[in-house]
Parts: structure tokens; sequence; C-alpha cells
């Protein structure tokens, strides 16, 4: 075996072995973010790095939309993905366009926050969460926002508008800890993981 040939072996077996160790230790990239660019008062131009599965859902809702939304741009086939989704959402709070005039009575035992109470809720705080803030104003976060009994319902507090109100999920753990204490709070959130004061 030739001089030239064991260094050419030995350099191109320790480089294959380079990426492994490299990689391993090497941190993780977040993809980038989504960035959004104003070109007029109504226009904007959104910037996202989606992957090769998100152009083939794209390809294909723009398929099934063909019969309803003929020649549609990826605009208009998003669009219409967004407005199901918000569809669903708003139809999980109770903000239907034909509510009924008579409520169903509800189910014997059932813990679930009636339709048109609901309803009722969402629309009155805008979906905003009501938590006093010390300056005096509402914290007004409409993000992660779930509907909180002020009487907590374990203490007998009823699902009545007047007992409800919307809060962020920080502020409704924050709420469950001032009655139930840190201790027992911490089996139920994540790690045991405490909202900001």
């Amino acid at each position: 075996m030739s001089r030239r040939y064991r260094f050419f072996r030995k350099n191109r077996l320790a480089n294959a072995s380079v990426p492994a160790a490299v990689s391993a230790k090497a941190p993780v990239s977040r993809p980038p973010r989504t960035h959004v660019e104003p070109l007029t008062a109504d226009l904007n131009r959104i910037h996202v790095t989606v992957s090769r599965s998100f152009l083939k859902k794209l390809a294909a809702a723009r398929d099934a939309l063909s019969h309803s939304h003929p020649g549609a741009t990826d605009e208009e086939i998003l669009a219409a993905g967004l407005d199901l989704l918000l569809e669903r959402a708003a139809k999980r709070r109770g903000l239907v366009e034909k509510p009924r005039k008579t409520p169903p009575p509800a189910a014997p035992g059932s813990d679930a926050v009636p339709a048109h109470v609901s309803r009722a809720v969402w629309t009155r705080d805008e979906g905003k969460c009501q938590w006093k803030l010390d300056s005096g104003g509402i914290c007004g976060s409409t993000y992660q926002v779930q509907l909180d009994h002020i009487i907590p319902r374990a203490l007998g507090g009823p699902s009545t508008v007047d007992n409800l109100r919307c809060a962020c999920r920080v502020h409704n753990v924050r709420a469950a800890r001032e009655v139930y204490g840190d201790e027992l709070m911490d089996h139920f959130t994540r790690r045991g993981s405490r909202p900001r004061a």
C-alpha cells in the first residue's frame, strides 16, 4: 500500500466521522419567521418559508375548490381555509349565525357550559381576557383565551353569564393558583410551570 493511498484513506475515514459528531452537537436551526412587508394601506406582502408537503396541500386544496373557486389565487385558497378554521372556532364558542331561540336543557350532571351562555360571555367580553390589572385596565389578550369561572366550579360556582369571563391561559391558571395553591396546581400544569406575576 503506497504512502499516498494510506494518507488518502486515513483522511477519508477521519472526515467521514466528522459530520456525525458535528451534527450531534450542532444547534437545531429554527425555521425562518414569517415576514410581513406593507405595500399600501390595504396590501401587504407576506414572506413565509413552507415545506414541500404544504405546497402539496395547497395544490390539493386548489383542486378541491376548483368548482366553487375556479382560477382562485393562492391568497383566495388560503383565505377560504382560514375562514373554515375561524368558523369552527366560533362554533366551539357558541357564536353561530342562527342560534336556537330556546336553549336545550342541560344534560343531567353535565359540566359543559351551555352554548347560549358561552355565546353571551364571548360576545360581552369581545373574546378578550378580562383579568383586571393593577393599572386599572384589563389584560385584553386574545391569545389562548378560554372561559373562566369567577367563583370556581369546584367551589359551587355556576356556569352563568354573571359568573363567567374570558381569560387568557396565563391568567386562568393564575386565578386557579390563587384559589387552590401552587402545590395542587403544579399537578395540573405542564412541568409545574407558573405564570409570571
